[in-house]
């Protein structure tokens, strides 16, 4: 592998139909996760829902369960559906609300909602940090990703996308959207396989003069912040 080094600083048909998976529950220190699947349609869900009964349902009443919306774009009519339909009319206890839409975390948060991980009540079980999201797909225009650790994105980022990372961003495709890595603070990069982003902000360093002049533009490239300065670097593999 070779690499090309340079600084930012100082430049300001019809497709086939997938097969849908239910609703799949998942065993966890806390209790139970049930995890919603975001490809589905809300009518889809919410007969899935309907369906949801028997010993399953027992479990997450009794031990309490974390609902798991992924990037599921939620807003107010189908929160109150869901909370109407489905949680108060099953007595589900629920324990917290899971999600990496960063829109679906604002409202949640909003509405008086715990949105973090419930912690093991078994001490031998607790971790340090917080794990990485590995996203399978790609991000279109108006999907906003939230994760406090690293972003892995498998598919490619459209223009319009955003992904904001308190650690490092991977995607493995093109990168057109909007990256906010290390949004905490810390030494993270911006890694992408075809960089054709316009803008990207490293910790506190924002850059938004990117544009197709750049010599690395459309290249595999990782990104990093040394020195106080955004720094690339191209990758030849």
């Amino acid at each position: 592998m070779t690499e090309n080094m340079q600084s930012l600083e100082g430049r300001n048909g019809s497709p086939e139909r997938e097969e849908r998976s239910g609703i799949v529950l998942k065993g966890a220190g806390y209790g139970v996760r049930m995890i919603l699947p975001e490809e589905m349609s809300d009518e889809e869900l919410f007969d899935e829902l309907l369906r949801f009964s028997g010993d399953a349902a027992r479990l997450a009443r009794d031990i309490g369960v974390v609902l798991d919306l992924q990037g599921r774009s939620l807003g107010r009519p189908f929160l109150l559906r869901l909370l109407s339909e489905f949680v108060w009319t099953g007595e589900i206890r629920v324990l917290s609300w899971m999600s990496y839409n960063a829109d679906t975390l604002d409202l949640l948060r909003a509405s008086g909602f715990i949105t973090e991980e419930p912690g093991s009540e078994r001490p031998e079980r607790r971790t340090v940090g917080t794990g990485s999201l590995v996203l399978m797909q790609s991000l279109r225009s108006g999907q906003r990703v939230e994760h406090d650790g690293d972003v892995v994105l498998l598919g490619h980022m459209n223009e319009g996308a955003e992904i904001c990372s308190s650690g490092n961003v991977f995607v493995r495709g093109r990168l057109k959207g909007v990256v906010h890595a290390g949004m905490h603070g810390g030494q993270f990069c911006i890694s992408a396989g075809q960089f054709e982003a316009k803008q990207l902000r490293l910790g506190g360093k924002l850059c938004s003069t990117l544009g197709s002049d750049m010599e690395w533009w459309g290249k595999s490239v990782v990104i990093s912040l040394e020195n106080d300065s955004l720094v690339v670097r191209e990758l030849k593999l």
